[in-house]
């Protein structure tokens, strides 16, 4: 690998290369489709606005142009708040995208003739936060009452199961995933980007 590169590995679970091992080999800016690593590239950062604003105009079909709306307006969003080697993106934590997408995809289909109803910038703005943000209320209520895992919860069950597939490939003549997955730096790797996320 070249010095100093830009790699997009978006496979999920499992990218092409692992973050670690790209630093390893010379990148300078790694992307993944995972968001437990920095800089996820996932269509999780756009489809929800993009329906939002799909549904909110009563559009007849989603076009590329509105596609295309809502990524220059996710990257308005990332230019506002700083670009750097780990923030290229927002990421899911910050559900302004998805109002701000919902009203560029909004619009776009007014301006294509597709939308069957035409709300003001405004009203697309107030309908599409509200139904965000009872969702999202809806959803923190859900955890606190136990009824759907607490994020760090469900980081605890996948360190548990690293723990126990290094367990089974260490007494095992035929490991069951190849041991660079499950490499202790590897997983201090993982470790790592998990304490950061939660401080």
């Amino acid at each position: 690998m070249a010095n100093k590169t830009i790699v997009f590995v978006c496979a999920n679970p499992i990218p092409e290369i692992w973050p670690w091992e790209a630093i390893e080999a010379g990148a300078a800016v790694i992307a993944t489709g995972r968001s437990d690593f920095p800089n996820q590239v996932n269509n999780s950062l756009e489809f929800p606005g993009i329906f939002r604003g799909t549904l909110d105009e009563g559009a007849r079909t989603i076009t590329d142009e509105m596609c295309i709306a809502a990524a220059e307006e996710l990257a308005k969003v990332q230019e506002e708040k700083g670009i750097d080697t780990e923030h290229l993106l927002p990421t899911m934590d910050d559900w302004e995208i998805f109002i701000r997408e919902a009203v560029a995809v909004g619009l776009k289909a007014q301006e294509q003739g597709i939308a069957c109803i035409k709300p003001s910038q405004q009203e697309l703005w107030d309908t599409a936060a509200g139904i965000i943000k009872n969702s999202r209320d809806s959803t923190k209520i859900l955890m606190e009452k136990n009824l759907i895992p607490a994020y760090k919860e469900y980081l605890k069950g996948i360190r548990q199961i690293i723990t126990k597939l290094k367990n089974i490939n260490q007494k095992s003549r035929n490991p069951i995933i190849s041991h660079k997955y499950l490499s202790d730096k590897g997983y201090r790797f993982l470790i790592f980007y998990v304490k950061r996320k939660n401080e």
